[in-house]
């Protein structure tokens, strides 16, 4: 057998390293961060608690990671939402979160369940606090594009919105109306 190139040891790297994400993901999500373990992440994602070491310094490490990785895919879902006019664009930003609402719950609950636990991580206040005002920033400028009042109170309405409807559809779940909600912010806000 001949000797792995550095493309393919590379290769093999980015995916023991997802693996290792997907795994902490999952379990932090379902058990909560306190009960999920490092040796439980490295024995569902298949690898040695040493190679996870060798990726991520400390647990915390590895969810400061995860919270990364989650802020960067709703970056790039809001980038496919991009629309020239203000109203269609707003349309697209709530059916975008309704979206990942039914099809990535799990997001929500990682992201919930680390929020819940500000006090212990000061990178997760840092970055939600960066995001909200990113989000409100769009939403009171696409607001002022179709001269809706008050804007910017408007936007932090939308955002405090989208926190509520997602800590009662993770408590909720199935019996959750996303449906009628979506349809109810568009009709209130796009119009």
């Amino acid at each position: 057998m001949s000797p792995k190139t550095a493309a393919q040891n590379k290769q093999i790297r980015a995916e023991s390293k997802q693996r290792i994400m997907e795994a902490a993901f999952k379990l932090i999500a379902k058990k909560g961060y306190e009960s999920t373990s490092v040796a439980m992440i490295a024995t569902q994602a298949g690898v040695s608690k040493g190679l996870l070491y060798n990726y991520f310094k400390s647990k915390e490490e590895l969810v400061k990671a995860l919270v990364m990785s989650a802020m960067s895919e709703a970056d790039s879902v809001l980038d496919e939402l991009r629309n020239n006019d203000p109203k269609i664009m707003l349309k697209n930003v709530f059916k975008g979160f309704f979206k990942e609402m039914r099809e990535h719950h799990d997001h929500w609950r990682l992201i919930t369940e680390l929020t819940f636990k500000i006090d212990k991580f000061d990178f997760v206040h840092d970055i939600v606090t960066s995001k909200l005002n990113e989000y409100v920033s769009l939403l009171e400028g696409l607001l002022t594009q179709i001269e809706y009042p008050n804007s910017l109170g408007e936007a932090r309405i939308i955002a405090a919105l989208f926190d509520g409807i997602g800590i009662q559809s993770l408590i909720i779940k199935n019996d959750y109306p996303l449906d009628e909600m979506e349809k109810y912010l568009i009709k209130k806000y796009c119009k």
